[in-house]
């Protein structure tokens, strides 16, 4: 494996894998029929007929993109063992909020696992067959988990095999956990190997050759040689693995089954693989995904695309709401280098610097747009422009080409940073990456001049409540060949969230032109100060991610612990304060370096002590404490500093505590209660 290529491979495989989501997600659960009836052959989006949003929180994607992190998380990388990836569980998931379908103990095996998990129940117990017994533990999930595992391997078929059992084997057991180390090694082995028989081969390699998967294996693929038509393998499928020969909602046997038929079909296409495995109906999100990451990894980055382009509608943006909210609104690249980052560790090869001095937004492989899309207009019509990267002198940048750009009708292009909440289906709910006291700063440069450019801020506004408020840079125009720089500061929105980053282009005539982007940045600390306490719509909580039961003004908690948290892993040092009144809680105070829900300090009030602690990986330890009595709903202002690993505590303006703290040293801020109700007044988050 040639590491100079590694990122970008990376990259393709996370692209197959969410595109494959965003392909076979608005008809998942359909049949074969009626999507042959209704398309003939699904070789598209068709988000758009359906009426539904072709960008979506899934479990598929958050799942993905998130137990992985155990594998930094715990230190081990290539070692992580199951309760390393259970730790990751309890730190990312929300319970009925993230990441998971909550069908109900012993209907959604995830849901089942979770509660075991919750319960102190150990993986690989958790996901047991003896447990929860076979019908649930071979459900799906386990394989569409696990092609990050893979991404982290290069080249290594049988440590994807070893650490994809670790992590399955958390949720599954059986079938399940066959079917995911076929997945992962076959996406390890695809960084070096391009045949996909050869493939399917050194996949089915990792598992015993008297499970049901392999032969499965063996059948689908005869089949396929015999039959040399889809439709045909398809019917021989449904016969012998069909959804009625297996329990449950979404087994894994039959959906594998598909999947196999769709590479061994595939001929060398990213869109024939996708077009197969979708119109094959079942789980086809989940199918898809699969099928797309060892495709994206095959074709690279110039084949996803050749045939139809599947990568400019959504411009690589994700939706990826977990527990802690940094990364709810990212993007496919940044995910990529995520993944990259961990999978040079496990390989041991040297760490490469983050790209153009770490500004979020670089651009810096091919095709990468971060989620830049153009917006529609003020009229709902198309926007006159389009995106592309291209190469640069030996680096890459954001190309974006408009015409009709006026004063009455600019034209815009903008990026998320953050999603609204939702109700139903999987939910959403994150932090802004940036908030008021950040600066946003753009590079770029003109390629042809013709109008006048300004970076902007999208927020909610205080008044409205709607995100209708814009916060400009200068305007500049460029002269052709021009470098220009524009820098916006996040307003004081008294904690209503900045939800987009865009730049617009306007003027006073109709004017064409181009520009290139090469960095956009965002700097600086909060200074955050809100009236109350976390931000509550319709739909839930906006910029703060909550486990909590709160409402208006209050962080509640029937049982056990809830937190309520706002802010990013990036910041470091800052003072939290807030005044709060404890009504019936076990206890109740602030949080602070807060990076998950196993992992945070908080400065508390219990029923007999003010107590300073560090929570790690679930583990409490008390830093400091101080015998003190409370009366019910007695208003205290508390607050919590942190710089570098000295932490400083004070109630009331007076210092209570100094400790040291050297493991949690970035992460967010907010609030913590336990089994009970604390009303929480002028908050503060100040760098």
């Amino acid at each position: 494996m040639d590491p100079t290529r590694y990122e970008e491979l990376v990259y393709a495989g996370v692209l197959g894998k969410v595109i494959g989501v965003y392909m076979g997600r608005p008809f998942e659960g359909w049949s074969k029929d009626r999507l042959v009836e209704h398309w003939g052959f699904v070789d598209r989006y068709v988000a758009d007929e359906r009426k539904v949003p072709l960008v979506v929180s899934d479990d598929d994607i958050t799942g993905t993109f998130t137990f992985v992190r155990a594998l930094e998380d715990s230190g081990r990388y290539g070692d992580a063992g199951p309760q390393d990836f259970a730790q990751a569980w309890l730190n990312y998931i929300a319970e009925n909020r993230t990441i998971l379908w909550w069908g109900g103990l012993g209907v959604s095996t995830e849901h089942t696992a979770f509660v075991r998990l919750q319960d102190g129940i150990p993986a690989p117990r958790s996901g047991s067959c003896e447990l929860n017994g076979q019908v649930v533990a071979e459900q799906i999930g386990a394989q569409i988990f696990i092609d990050a595992i893979g991404l982290a391997c290069p080249g290594r078929p049988e440590q994807a095999a070893r650490l994809a059992r670790a992590a399955a084997s958390v949720s599954h057991d059986g079938a399940a956990i066959h079917g995911a180390q076929v997945v992962a090694a076959m996406v390890a082995a695809a960084f070096t190997e391009k045949n996909v028989d050869r493939l399917l081969d050194i996949g089915v390699s990792v598992i015993p050759a008297d499970s049901v998967i392999a032969r499965v294996h063996r059948d689908v693929r005869a089949w396929c040689r015999e039959d040399r038509d889809w439709h045909r393998t398809y019917e021989r499928i449904a016969a012998s693995y069909g959804y009625d020969k297996f329990g449950g909602g979404c087994h894994m046997v039959p959906n594998h089954a598909i999947m196999v038929m769709a590479w061994a079909y595939a001929e060398g296409s990213f869109r024939r693989s996708q077009a197969i495995v979708n119109t094959a109906g079942w789980d086809t999100d989940c199918n898809a995904a699969n099928v797309g990451s060892v495709m994206g990894l095959v074709v690279g980055l110039d084949g996803i695309n050749r045939e139809y382009d599947f990568q400019a509608p959504f411009a690589d943006r994700l939706i990826m709401p977990t527990a802690e909210g940094t990364r709810c609104a990212t993007d496919c690249l940044a995910e990529a280098l995520y993944i990259a980052r961990m999978g040079r560790t496990v390989m041991g090869w040297p760490a490469l610097p983050a790209p153009k001095g770490g500004a979020t937004f670089h651009f810096c492989l091919p095709q990468s747009r971060q989620g830049f899309l153009v917006e529609r207009s003020v009229h709902g019509m198309p926007g006159t422009a389009t995106t592309e990267n291209i190469a640069v002198g030996g680096t890459r940048a954001l190309a974006i080409d408009w015409r009709e750009a006026s004063d009455r009708h600019p034209v815009r292009v903008s990026t998320p940073v953050l999603y609204e909440p939702t109700g139903g289906g999987y939910g959403i709910m994150g932090t802004s990456r940036v908030v008021c006291g950040q600066t946003v700063t753009l590079h770029g440069r003109a390629v042809s001049s013709g109008g006048s450019i300004r970076l902007f801020l999208r927020h909610y506004e205080p008044s409205s409540k709607k995100p209708t408020g814009l916060a400009y840079s200068t305007a500049v125009t460029p002269d052709a060949g021009g470098a220009f720089t524009l820098s916006v500061a996040a307003p004081d929105t008294e904690g209503w969230p900045v939800v987009d980053i865009g730049i617009e282009v306007s003027g006073p005539a109709t004017s064409a032109g181009r520009l290139l982007i090469d960095r956009i940045a965002i700097t600086g600390a909060p200074n955050l100060r809100l009236s109350g306490g976390p931000t509550r719509a319709e739909h839930g909580i906006l910029g703060w991610t909550t486990d909590d039961s709160g409402n208006w003004g209050v962080v509640r908690k029937d049982r056990g612990r809830g937190v309520a948290a706002t802010g990013t892993s990036d910041w470091t040092d800052y003072t939290v304060a807030g005044t709060v009144a404890i009504h019936c809680g076990e206890l109740g105070g602030l949080v602070a370096r807060y990076q998950g829900l196993q992992r945070y300090l908080m400065l508390v009030k219990t029923r007999t002590a003010l107590r300073l602690v560090s929570r790690y990986d679930g583990v409490e330890t008390v830093l400091a404490e101080r015998p003190t009595v409370w009366a019910i709903d007695e208003k205290h202002r508390l607050e919590l500093e942190v710089r570098g690993s000295a932490v400083v505590a004070r109630c009331d303006d007076a210092e209570l505590f100094r400790a040291v703290e050297k493991r949690l040293l970035s992460g967010g801020a907010g609030y913590a209660v336990e089994t009970g109700m604390m009303r929480v007044e002028e908050t503060s988050i100040i760098g």
